[in-house]
């Protein structure tokens, strides 16, 4: 093979070594298009309008149940006083007034609702009247913003309408109370520290819409006489706790002043020196009411009276005689202990009941009532002559007189027998078949309607002490309205029921488990 056709052939191969070496480029197929997910759209728009619409109906519901608590009041109250409701007994007295009445709040309705609690207070309190009566209507007015408000209320009285004052309006009728009227201070006389003793807001505001509502409220007259410190003190709350039943009350000096036919009811509590026969004779003049009757008088003894021959001798006129000492009672299931303002101290005292006839002057016979230290009163006679009388409530058959040389050693040596505590004399006539009387009610304690005792659901007497009032003055409806307490107030429980207690806490329960437990390892010691 001659040089060139070599250099010929060795060109060849090496050319075709450089085909060989250089390996094809494979070409990418063609990505397929994805048909269009029409199910997939379908879906996914139908989960975003069911949650469009879930949120929706979340936002109204919030706005439906913010109607529905505003208009009915479906907001729980979890605080242990049940401060921001109002008692079942003013909801009743609300189903029947008769009356539109105004319930104007001098604030800005979202000022209530952030500020204090008391702010707050005012506020849910007042709604609670208008979710239980389509009578009552609330409004709530920034004062800077409407002062057009207070000028329209000042023809109506002089008291002053400030920042968080309520007015209750009806019918040219007005009762103005301040947001201080909603509680009830406590003072420390050791420290002079102040603190919060009691919510006062329902008593208050449904005091005020009696008030108001009733278009001739009637007067009682308090007449004023010398008394111990221990009665003035017992008795000063009387006032308040008749206008907060809707009585409008007058001090009446007798001896200076006139007693007026136009007054409802008279109330004497205790006259610590005996009356002149002048001011009996104004009574006297008062309860005969030119011989039409119809008007009545309270009077509440004390065993801490001086001699009163010309009061005691007026009484026993209308069929009552006092007793001298005090009642009590050897059997200790018929004892209370309980605090009297008026004489600063706890005392183990008689409970009394109502007599037959006389139960519906209080919703629940169920509590008792105290009589502290009451004088025994005695019927001088029963009936005839135009005039009659009555036990309304009395002791048990195991009561006694006590004097002060009655001990715990010699006081099963008294007689025993019930004894009478509140009772009625009563003088009337007839026109045609209408009897109509004039009547004076007796109770035997003045110590009965004590600030203290009348401050306690624990017991009848402010009740049974508004129904006298009511029975007196014509009032068919009365409404009794406790503060509700922030102390902490003892039991009122009898030395029986306490014995009891002690009985089943110290002896019955701990035996109960003591014999569960042998029991358990005598059961299981078995096995």
């Amino acid at each position: 093979m001659s040089k060139e056709e070599k250099e010929i052939k060795n060109n060849e191969t090496a050319a075709g070594s450089d085909v060989t070496s250089e390996k094809p480029k494979k070409e990418k197929p063609a990505k397929e298009k994805k048909p269009f997910n029409t199910r997939k759209l379908k879906y996914g728009s139908l989960s975003a309008a069911i949650t469009a619409v879930f949120i929706a109906a979340v936002v109204l519901l919030n706005v439906f149940a913010s109607q529905l608590t505003d208009r009915y009041g479906l907001k729980i109250d979890t605080t242990k006083e049940q401060l921001f409701e109002i008692s079942d007994t003013t909801i009743d007295y609300l189903k029947g007034l008769q009356e539109d009445v105004t319930i104007d709040v001098m604030a800005d309705e979202a000022e209530l609702d952030t500020g204090s609690k008391f702010y707050k207070l005012e506020k849910e309190v007042a709604e609670k009247y208008a979710q239980n009566s389509d009578r009552i209507k609330v409004n709530f007015y920034d004062i800077e913003k409407h002062p057009e408000i207070v000028t329209k209320y000042s023809a109506y009285t002089t008291e002053n309408i400030s920042k968080a004052s309520v007015v209750v309006f009806c019918d040219g009728r007005i009762k103005v109370l301040q947001l201080s009227d909603f509680y009830e201070i406590e003072t420390n006389y050791q420290t002079y520290e102040q603190s919060i003793k009691a919510i006062t807001a329902e008593e208050k505001l449904t005091s005020a819409i009696m008030f108001v509502a009733d278009p001739n409220p009637p007067t009682v007259a308090v007449l004023s006489c010398q008394q111990s410190d221990a009665v003035r003190t017992s008795v000063s709350q009387l006032p308040t706790i008749l206008e907060n039943n809707g009585y409008t009350v007058e001090t009446v000096d007798p001896l200076t002043q006139d007693i007026k036919p136009e007054y409802s009811a008279l109330i004497l509590a205790a006259p610590y020196s005996d009356l002149t026969e002048t001011v009996i004779e104004k009574i006297r003049t008062y309860l005969e009411n030119g011989g039409n009757y119809g008007k009545n008088l309270i009077y509440f003894a004390s065993f801490d009276q001086r001699e009163t021959p010309n009061l005691d001798a007026f009484l026993e006129e209308w069929g009552i005689k006092v007793g001298k000492g005090y009642v009590s009672n050897v059997n200790s299931a018929e004892l209370l202990k309980i605090g009297i303002a008026g004489l600063q101290n706890y005392y183990v005292v008689p409970q009394a009941k109502l007599t037959s006839g006389n139960e519906s002057l209080v919703k629940s016979n169920d509590l008792p009532v105290a009589m502290p230290m009451a004088r025994p009163l005695e019927l001088t006679f029963s009936e005839g002559d135009g005039r009659e009388t009555e036990v309304i409530l009395k002791t048990s058959e195991t009561s006694f007189v006590a004097d002060e040389n009655t001990t715990q050693d010699n006081m099963n040596d008294l007689p025993q027998a019930e004894q009478n505590v509140l009772v009625r004399g009563s003088k009337h006539k007839f026109v045609g078949e209408e009897k109509i009387s004039s009547s004076i009610y007796a109770c035997g304690s003045a110590f009965f309607i004590d600030y203290y005792i009348t401050s306690t659901n624990a017991l009848n007497n402010q009740e049974l002490a508004v129904s006298l009032v009511n029975k007196c003055s014509g009032k068919d409806t009365g409404v009794t309205i406790l503060s509700k307490s922030l102390v902490i107030e003892p039991l009122n429980i009898s030395e029986k029921s306490m014995r009891t207690v002690v009985l089943l806490v110290e002896v019955c329960i701990p035996l109960a488990i003591a014999l569960t437990g042998l029991a358990v390892y005598l059961r299981r010691r078995n096995r």
